[in-house]
């Protein structure tokens, strides 16, 4: 990856590198993805959003382009604690702590699971995806 990209072109760069191309619904749904600034937003977030800049883009539209962009990793859905689907980009990869009691999400290297992974690896030949679930339990605050 070339320094100085920004992150806009980095995701292109993704998009491209796995096969696809940047058509207008893709770009709309990255841009609402990078306008939520790191948040983790549902499809109907997106399908708001989308709306705001692309009002002629329908919301199947929206959820087709979010199966490819998943396909294609430039975005990965996650399901934190008991509530639906949420969606980010995996250019900036972590892993989720829910509370149990406040809901809070919190956001960790991808290095802190990295020791469970290896040992479910070596002891039960098991590869760990850690990515479409949170771990959950009880923040500092409500413990």
């Amino acid at each position: 990856m070339a320094t100085g990209q920004s992150r806009q072109e980095r995701i292109l760069e993704q998009v491209r590198a796995g096969g696809g191309r940047m058509t207008a619904a893709k770009q709309a749904v990255v841009d609402a993805l990078l306008a939520a600034g790191g948040s983790h937003v549902t499809a109907d977030d997106l399908v708001a959003g989308v709306a705001r800049s692309q009002p002629d883009v329908h919301r199947s539209t929206v959820y087709r382009t979010l199966e490819t962009l998943e396909r294609l990793g430039v975005v990965e859905h996650v399901h934190l604690g008991h509530a639906g689907g949420t969606y980010h980009l995996t250019d900036e990869r972590h892993q989720h702590l829910v509370c149990d009691d406040c809901g809070g999400v919190e956001h960790v290297p991808e290095a802190v699971t990295a020791g469970l992974a290896r040992s479910l690896k070596k002891r039960y030949g098991f590869t760990l995806s850690s990515h479409h679930f949170a771990l959950t339990g009880r923040c500092r605050h409500c413990s």
